[in-house]
C-alpha cells in the first residue's frame, strides 16, 4: 500500500458529529462513520468539545449496550486521546491503544470482537507525528542477541521496522516514517487476522489509516483501502491515499 502518494478523502454523506446518536440507533453506513469522524475532528481543531455525550443521560444510554460507530486502532501516546480527538463520546468509538499502534494478537482479538459483535461499519488505523515509537524503530538497530528483560519493547519495533526500509528521500524521514508505519500497521491487520481481512474484502468493513498532527489537532484521513482478491492470497488492499499532508 501507498497511502503517501495523494492524502486525499473527499467528504460524502456528511453526518453531523454533534448529533446524538441513540444507543439502539442503526449504525451509520461507512462514509457517514468517516464524515463523523471528520467533522468531529474539525469541531476538536477549533476548540470545541461535545461535552454532552459523557454526561449523566448518555451514560443511561449505553448502560445498557455499545453501538460504536467505528473501531480505532491509535497509538497509546498521552497526546492523542481517539475520542477527544474525533470529538466523540460514550459509546461512540470502539478504541484499542498500543505504542505505535503496533497490531498483536490481543489487538486483533479486539478488533474482531468491534467487528463481529459490535458490527462496526468503520476500522480506523491511526498513527501520529512526533511518534516515540516509530523514531526508537528508526535509531534502534535490531539486537544481535535480544535482552530478555527488554523483549517486550523489542517487539514493538520488530513491528515498526519493516516499514522503514524505503522512506522517501524528500521530507522529514520522522514523517514519513510515521505515514509508512500507518500503512504497514494496516497492512498487517490484514494480513495477521484472516476474519478482518475477509470482512474488508466482503464489503462488511470500510478500512482506512489516519495520521493526527499534535500541534494543529488536525487529522489526516486515507481514502478506504480498496480489496482485491488474489491468488493464494485472503485479501490484497490496493493503493489508498490521504489528505491534507503538507
Amino acid at each position: 500500500m501507498n497511502f503517501r502518494s495523494c492524502w486525499l478523502w473527499a467528504a460524502c454523506c456528511a453526518a453531523s458529529a454533534g448529533d446524538a446518536m441513540p444507543a439502539k440507533e442503526p449504525h451509520p453506513v461507512p462514509t457517514q462513520a468517516i464524515e463523523r469522524l471528520r467533522q468531529g475532528n474539525e469541531t476538536f481543531q477549533a476548540g470545541s468539545i461535545d461535552t454532552m455525550r459523557a454526561v449523566v443521560i448518555r451514560r443511561a444510554q449505553v448502560a445498557a449496550g455499545q453501538h460504536p460507530i467505528a473501531a480505532v486502532l491509535s497509538c497509546a501516546d498521552s497526546r492523542v486521546p481517539p475520542e477527544l480527538v474525533f470529538n466523540q463520546g460514550l459509546g461512540d468509538i470502539f478504541v484499542v491503544r498500543t505504542a505505535g499502534a503496533v497490531p498483536d494478537q490481543a489487538v486483533l482479538g479486539s478488533l474482531e470482537y468491534a467487528v463481529e459483535h459490535l458490527h462496526v461499519p468503520v476500522v480506523l488505523v491511526m498513527g501520529h507525528l512526533s511518534c516515540g515509537a516509530v523514531k526508537a524503530a528508526m535509531e534502534t538497530p535490531p539486537p544481535v542477541k535480544p535482552d530478555p528483560a527488554g523483549l517486550n519493547l523489542e517487539r514493538i519495533l520488530m513491528a515498526i521496522r519493516p516499514s522503514l526500509k524505503q522512506l522517501p528521500v524528500q521530507g522529514d524521514r520522522w514523517e514519513n516514517a510515521v505515514y509508512a508505519t500507518v500503512e504497514q500497521n494496516i497492512a498487517d491487520v490484514v494480513r495477521l487476522s484472516p476474519v478482518l481481512a475477509q470482512a474488508g474484502r466482503s464489503g462488511h468493513v470500510t478500512f482506512l489509516g489516519a495520521v493526527y498532527e499534535l500541534e494543529s489537532g488536525k487529522v489526516n484521513f486515507s481514502a478506504p483501502v480498496v480489496f482485491r482478491p488474489r491468488p493464494g492470497h485472503l485479501a490484497a488492499p490496493a493503493t489508498a491515499s490521504l489528505e491534507g499532508r503538507k
